[in-house]
């Protein structure tokens, strides 16, 4: 079910059910709440906010292009427990079967190999909880089950692997840049993108870095 807010007069899309995927928890105060749907003020703490990507820092709420956006963060794994879902695959001969998520354990027996697969744990939301702080929701990336890092040791953990990935990535692209440089000249080129993951990394950790009132 859609939920709905208004700002500036208009009414906006904020969200489905509990996902609030086009408002962050930094804007829930921007938005007047409306009968009949969430107050993303007062219900804080049992929504899923949007993760605050810094490239969409001036969108307003309600104005988010792709509604599920998601970050692969390799490297990382969880040490707690969630519920994988079924996985339904497709033979081309018209088979249609669901068996285990290919990233639970309940998968061991069956062999799996993975072709341009996009990550097993990815950073997609926040949410509120009131003796914590804003903790970052994570989504399988074989099955789509959400789960969040309450422990602040494993958030730590996930903001360093996300740096990680920021400074391999930084450094594939200077060789490309490298590489570039030398064949066609000096280019202008775009900050590096570790810029990107480190702003990302910080806002994962300033979440649970003091205590946020709703």
């Amino acid at each position: 079910m859609g939920e709905y807010a208004e700002i500036s007069g208009e009414r906006v899309k904020i969200g489905t059910c509990e996902d609030m995927y086009y408002l962050r928890f930094d804007q829930r105060h921007q938005v007047r709440a409306l009968h009949g749907n969430v107050n993303p003020v007062k219900d804080a703490p049992e929504l899923r906010f949007r993760f605050p990507w810094p490239d969409e820092d001036v969108t307003e709420p309600g104005a988010f292009e792709k509604y599920h956006r998601s970050l692969a963060v390799y490297g990382f794994t969880s040490t707690g427990s969630f519920e994988h879902h079924a996985v339904q695959f497709v033979a081309q001969a018209g088979y249609n079967v669901c068996l285990p998520c290919p990233e639970s354990n309940a998968a061991q027996p069956f062999a799996i190999h993975r072709n341009g697969f996009a990550g097993a744990v990815q950073l997609v939301q926040q949410r509120f909880i009131p003796s914590i702080g804003l903790v970052p929701v994570l989504m399988c990336g074989g099955c789509g089950a959400k789960y969040r890092l309450e422990d602040r040791h494993e958030i730590e953990a996930l903001a360093v692997a996300i740096r990680t990935e920021g400074d391999k990535r930084d450094r594939e692209e200077r060789l490309a840049r490298d590489f570039h440089d030398r064949k066609d000249g000096p280019h202008q080129w775009a900050p590096m993108p570790s810029v990107f993951y480190h702003t990302i990394a910080d806002r994962v950790l300033a979440g649970i870095a003091e205590r946020i009132a709703a």
